[in-house]
């Protein structure tokens, strides 16, 4: 039975080989676009995410303003202030704070030997690290008798400690920060980053704890600072106590936004998970037109098909074959040819991201993959197309009257 199905099949394809050739190219063509398309659409996804995480994933983000609102008898227009100290009570004091760090940011004059750079100087506290994800490759970032003894300890970006050593290595050297000595403890590994709120990527900076930044530079009160949230999830409810309890604190209403400007990156995930799924959606929407032309070649050869055995079909219903035998009979025909063409475009998709040189395009592309969902989103569309396209054909074989197909 299966033998026979096969060489019928095989067959009714040699019949018409430019039929059969074209047919086959349109399927594979199509199969070849939907596995490209998801697979660069998931990289480029997975790249982006990797790039805006290298701010740190989940975090909060506070930038004190100015007041609009009046409170208690307190006028609009008042600058917020906040403290170090201050922070060190929110950490304490608001639910839903796992850990904070403040942040002083300015352009500070680099210098090591006679390499001099102009690049961004923050004072930040321990737990700055794991929010921030500046992850050590080599030496320590900041630790806590830095910031209690007010050290002049300083940890670099990849990229800074690259250009200003020129291959040495950074630790325990000294660089000249606005002509003050400082030692680097550490250099950070190299990180992906798409974008920085303020001041340069993390990569061209250098840290040093917030207490020798206020002592050096006379800062009071923080540029902004850096909430990382117990549970993301709860994100809002941490923005709102937060809000509650400096507002109580420094004297300016909880509902003023200006007070308080906020970011959110729970949110801004959310909003590029969502962009990316109706992003490789419409990839995969696209490539299904492309597969949906070949579709409508397997349609027509398989008319072709049923014509040219009318005959066969009138014999095979005169000797009691049931008619839902002639249905799955040609229906498993046109979901074959489907099958065998999504084949040769899986195995040339395949073949063609294993050979392509995505190592010098990770940065904007990633890396593309065929991973499970490519697989299965691409055989569902296949066995959709090979459905719609097998449906009619495979109807109007079983509809066929024996009487008038013998006649034939």
């Amino acid at each position: 039975m299966i033998l026979a199905f096969f060489r019928n099949l095989s067959r009714d394809l040699v019949r018409q080989p430019l039929r059969t050739i074209l047919t086959l190219s349109g399927v594979t063509w199509g199969t070849f676009a939907v596995i490209l398309l998801l697979a660069f659409g998931t990289g480029i996804g997975k790249q982006q995410m990797k790039q805006f995480r290298g701010l740190g994933q989940s975090i909060i983000l506070v930038f004190p303003g100015q007041t609009t609102m009046t409170y208690n008898g307190l006028p609009k227009g008042r600058p917020v202030q906040v403290t170090p100290d201050e922070l060190r009570r929110v950490k304490e004091r608001v639910p839903g704070v796992r850990t904070l760090s403040p942040e002083f940011i300015s352009s500070r004059n680099i210098r090591y030997g006679r390499e001099q750079l102009l690049n961004t100087v923050r004072g930040v506290d321990v737990p700055f690290e794991s929010i921030r994800n500046t992850i050590p490759g080599h030496g320590r970032f900041i630790n806590d008798i830095d910031v209690q003894e007010r050290r002049r300890n300083c940890f670099l970006g990849a990229t800074i400690a690259k250009n200003l050593f020129k291959g040495l290595d950074p630790v325990g050297q000294r660089v000249m920060i606005e002509g003050v000595p400082f030692t680097v403890v550490g250099v950070m590994i190299e990180k992906d980053q798409n974008s920085n709120y303020n001041g340069q990527r993390d990569t061209h900076c250098a840290f040093i704890p917030w207490t020798t930044y206020m002592t050096l530079y006379g800062e009071k009160y923080v540029q902004n600072f850096i909430v990382q949230p117990s549970d993301p999830a709860l994100s809002k409810q941490t923005i709102a106590a937060l809000r509650n309890y400096l507002g109580e604190r420094l004297g300016f209403n909880a509902q003023d936004k200006d007070a308080l400007f906020v970011w959110d990156f729970s949110d801004f995930e959310r909003q590029f998970n969502v962009f990316f799924t109706a992003f490789n959606i419409f990839l995969g929407i696209i490539g299904s037109f492309t597969l949906l032309v070949g579709g409508v070649g397997v349609a027509s050869i398989m008319m072709v098909v049923v014509e040219e055995r009318v005959r066969e079909i009138g014999i095979k219903l005169a000797v009691g074959a049931k008619r839902r035998d002639i249905l799955w009979q040609f229906f498993a025909e046109a979901n074959c040819i489907i099958l065998i063409g999504g084949a040769m475009g899986f195995f040339l998709a395949a073949l063609l991201l294993a050979l392509l040189p995505v190592e010098k395009l990770q940065e904007y592309i990633g890396i593309p993959k065929l991973n499970p969902l490519v697989g299965i989103v691409t055989v569902l569309i296949l066995v959709a197309i090979g459905t719609l396209s097998g449906l009619t054909p495979a109807r109007r074989a079983a509809a066929t009257d024996p009487i008038v197909a013998l006649r034939k």
